[in-house]
């Protein structure tokens, strides 16, 4: 389970290990239990050469792995939400990519080709006007709006999007 917390991701990078962690108190998968200590695992992101240590937390009851992940990035994505949002904002608004992007172009080409699927599976917008929309409304539905993967949650199939 991912758990979005305010963390500073370069005091994160410095101090590796000796970080102090907030620890959610009640277990965030059954509600019930203290979390316990679970080790660290390696993440990457742009904003940082090299790897970041996150912690892993292990509730005993319902044996769920909790990993806090700096507020503003998706599930499996390395760059910011913001950065993102702002990339696919001037390829839309003026047709080209930004020439002082430090992404490639073909991650960029990515995210766009995958905000166009998301868009029509879950809205069926397809107009260019319309992605940006999209991108905002995904990310507040707690989805990953440049994933490969169209996502279909219990909260999704009792409230289906209009």
């Amino acid at each position: 389970m991912i758990w979005h917390v305010a963390v500073e991701l370069n005091e994160i990078a410095a101090l590796g290990r000796a970080y102090a962690w907030p620890r959610p108190e009640p277990c965030l998968g059954c509600g019930r239990f203290k979390v316990w200590g679970h080790g660290f695992v390696e993440r990457y992101f742009d904003e940082v050469d090299g790897p970041v240590l996150l912690r892993c937390y292990r509730c005993p009851g319902c044996r769920c792995v909790v990993t806090p992940r700096p507020e503003g990035f998706f599930r499996r994505v390395r760059s910011a939400a913001a950065c993102i949002r702002c990339h696919l904002a001037q390829r839309l608004g003026t047709g080209r990519w930004p020439a002082s992007s430090a992404q490639n172009t073909s991650r960029l080409r990515h995210w766009l080709r995958n905000l166009r699927r998301q868009a029509l599976a879950w809205f069926g917008w397809t107009r260019s006007t319309e992605l940006l929309a999209a991108f905002d409304r995904l990310g507040g539905m707690d989805l990953v709006p440049v994933g490969r993967a169209i996502q279909r949650g219990k909260r999704d199939r009792r409230h289906p999007p209009q």
